[in-house]
C-alpha cells in the first residue's frame, strides 16, 4: 500500500478530509516547515474525530476532548511550545542522558536475570524497561507504575486520529487523560515547595522562570504528552526490534561481537519498522505539493513508515541492511518538533539490544504469525512470546 501512495498518490486526500502524504522528499519537508502547525483545535477535522460536529459518523464517537484537554494539542506550537521545549530540554542533554547509562544497564541486566528458556519480550522487556527509567528520573513511586503502564495503552488512541476507535477506547482514552493530568498535578504541586533534583521538581520549579510563566496544569500536560505516549511508543520499539532479531538471526551475534554496532542496527530498525507510522500537522497558510493545494487549517498525515521505506532515497528499501544511509530515517521527526526524548530512547534500546545479546544465541518466535496492537499508525506486538537459545558462558 505504501509502494502505490508513493508511486501513484504521494499527496492524497481521505475521507475524513485529511491528507495524506508519503514521498521521504514531501515529509522531510512538511516536518521542518514553520507553514505547518501542531495544534489540531482548530481544525474541521478535529471536530470530526472527536465527535464535536453534528455528523452522523463522528468516528471518535465523542471522545470529549473538549475543555482543558483540548489544551493539550495547544500547546504543540509556539509560543507555548516553545517555552516547554526550553524546560523540557533540560533533562534530555547528552550529559544527562550519558549519566543515565549505567542505571538503564543496571535495569536491563536485573529484568533480563535469570532468563528462561521462553518469555514474553513485551512483559518482559518491552513494557518495563521505559516505565523503570522514566520513573526513575520523574521520582515516580514505583507502586504507580503499573497505572502509567495502563494510561499509556489507552492514551496512546489520540494518536489514532485516522482509525475509528469503538465508543468504549474513546470513553477510556478520554479517561485516562483525565486521570493522568490530575496525577501529574499532584505531583507538581508537591514538588514545587521541595528542593529535589528529580524531573518534575525542576520543572515545578522552573515555570516562573518561563517568558510569560506556565501554569503546573501546562507543565502536566506536557508531562502527559512527553511520557505516557513514550511507554507505548518505546515497548513497540522493542517488540519490532525482536521480530527482526528472530528473522534475522545474524543480528544478535553481531551485536555480540561488536556492541558498536548497535547504533546502526537501531537506526535500519527505525526504518524499517518505526514504532509510530504517521505524524501529523496543520497547515497555517497555503502549501502547494504535487498540483494540489493545501489549505491553512487542512490536517496532513506524514506517512514516515513509507517515507522511510522510499526507494528515491534508501538502498534496499523493502529488507533489513546494515551499512546503507538508514540514519536519515524520519522516525524521529524533524524541525522543532523533533523526539525531544531521542537520546534517552537510544540509550534504552541500545543497552536492550546489548543486554539481549549477551545472553541470547538466537532466538525465534513461538508463533510466526505476529499478533499486533490494534490501530492503524502505531506499530508494535500486544504480546511476542519467543523461545531463546542461551549463549554459553
Amino acid at each position: 500500500m505504501y509502494r502505490e501512495l508513493r508511486e501513484n498518490h504521494p499527496a492524497v486526500r481521505g475521507p475524513l478530509g485529511a491528507w495524506a502524504v508519503s514521498r521521504y522528499e514531501d515529509c522531510d519537508l512538511l516536518l521542518r516547515d514553520r507553514r505547518m502547525g501542531k495544534d489540531l483545535g482548530n481544525s474541521e477535522y478535529f471536530a470530526r474525530v472527536a465527535g464535536d460536529t453534528e455528523a452522523e459518523d463522528a468516528p471518535f464517537l465523542g471522545l470529549g476532548i473538549d475543555g482543558w484537554d483540548a489544551q493539550l494539542f495547544k500547546l504543540l506550537d509556539p509560543p507555548d511550545h516553545t517555552k516547554l521545549r526550553a524546560l523540557v530540554s533540560q533533562a534530555f542533554t547528552p550529559a544527562v542522558i550519558d549519566g543515565l547509562k549505567d542505571s538503564t544497564a543496571a535495569i536491563v541486566d536485573e529484568l533480563l536475570g535469570e532468563l528462561p528458556d521462553r518469555f514474553d519480550v513485551m512483559q518482559r522487556l518491552g513494557a518495563p524497561l521505559p516505565i523503570r527509567v522514566l520513573g526513575d528520573m520523574l521520582s515516580i513511586p514505583r507502586e504507580d507504575h503499573e497505572i502509567f503502564v495502563q494510561w499509556s495503552t489507552e492514551i496512546a488512541h489520540i494518536l489514532e486520529l485516522g482509525a475509528e476507535p469503538s465508543e468504549d477506547v474513546a470513553i477510556r482514552c478520554q479517561k485516562a487523560v483525565a486521570e493522568c493530568t490530575a496525577y501529574f498535578v499532584e505531583l507538581l504541586e508537591k514538588r514545587a515547595s521541595a528542593d529535589g533534583d528529580d524531573l518534575l521538581s525542576q520543572l515545578a520549579r522552573a515555570r516562573d522562570l518561563a517568558d510569560g510563566g506556565l501554569t503546573l496544569h501546562q507543565i502536566a500536560a506536557v508531562c502527559v504528552l512527553l511520557v505516557v505516549p513514550g511507554l507505548d511508543t518505546f515497548s513497540n520499539l522493542i517488540g519490532n526490534a525482536a521480530v527482526l532479531f528472530a528473522r534475522h538471526p545474524e543480528i544478535l551475534p553481531q551485536l555480540a561481537a561488536e556492541p558498536e554496532s548497535a547504533d546502526a542496527v537501531l537506526d535500519e530498525i527505525l526504518r524499517l519498522e518505526p514504532p509510530t507510522h504517521a505524524s501529523w500537522r496543520v497547515a497555517l497558510e497555503p502549501v502547494e505539493m504535487h498540483g494540489q493545494t493545501i489549505e491553512p487549517g487542512d490536517v496532513v498525515l506524514l506517512l514516515i513508515a513509507a517515507a522511510n521505506r522510499d526507494e528515491r532515497v534508501f538502498d534496499s528499501p523493502e529488507t533489513f541492511a546494515l551499512g546503507g544511509n538508514s540514519r536519515k530515517h524520519l522516525s524521529f521527526g524533524r524541525g522543532i518538533h523533533y523526539c525531544a526524548g531521542d537520546l534517552l530512547s537510544r540509550l534504552m534500546a541500545k543497552e536492550a539490544f546489548k543486554g539481549l545479546a549477551q545472553r541470547v544465541a538466537g532466538l525465534s518466535l513461538v508463533d510466526e504469525q505476529v499478533d499486533y496492537k490494534p490501530g492503524i499508525w502505531l506499530r508494535g506486538p500486544s504480546r511476542l512470546p519467543v523461545v531463546v537459545e542461551h549463549r554459553a558462558g
